[in-house]
């Protein structure tokens, strides 16, 4: 049986004989056994139940706060292709953490979350676009200029940022980072 899936969800109706109401209770056992076919294993099978795989409809971005966490798929910008995302938990743990831009943020699998960004100049705090719900664990950063061969050090670290700092090198150069927290 292929969707869409026909239940009848008032049969066997009160008073109905049962001759009445089988037609009925057989398309909704048909159509009970044909929507957990769709990626599982199925009936009379030692691994029934089990998952084939995990097929998601476009675009379905839950609302957050979100409880128990989800799974979903949403074009990724720019290139609008389907991608699989998660959220958990509030907005800073969940939709906020998606953003695909210079400067940005993503919240990956198993809590770790990522950000990331270029500027043009040393020695000023770059906050982040959202601050790091617990801890940055590590900023790494290097120059944009290939002919600068300086080095780099992220001081002041905090949930909300650091300050890049040169520690050697000369010339005019900007920098890209990226950190890593929770």
């Amino acid at each position: 049986m292929s969707a869409p899936f026909t239940f009848t969800n008032t049969a066997p109706a009160v008073n109905m004989p049962p001759s009445q109401s089988q037609p009925l209770m057989l398309q909704n056992f048909a159509s009970t056994q044909g929507i957990l076919a769709v990626d599982h294993v199925t009936f009379n099978n030692e691994t029934g139940g089990q998952h084939k795989q995990v097929t998601f409809t476009s675009s379905n971005v839950p609302t957050v706060p979100t409880t128990p966490p989800v799974l979903f798929t949403m074009p990724n910008i720019p290139s609008g292709i389907e991608q699989l995302f998660f959220y958990s938990g509030s907005n800073t743990q969940s939709s906020t953490q998606y953003v695909n831009a210079t400067q940005g943020s993503t919240f990956l699998l198993g809590g770790i979350i990522l950000k990331w960004g270029n500027l043009a100049v040393t020695g000023s705090p770059v906050t982040f676009a959202s601050a790091f719900p617990n801890a940055c664990y590590a900023v790494l950063i290097t120059g944009t200029s290939p002919a600068y061969t300086g080095g780099f050090v992220a001081t002041g670290v905090t949930v909300g940022g650091f300050t890049a700092t040169r520690t050697s090198g000369s010339g005019p150069t900007g920098y890209y980072y990226i950190a890593i927290g929770y």
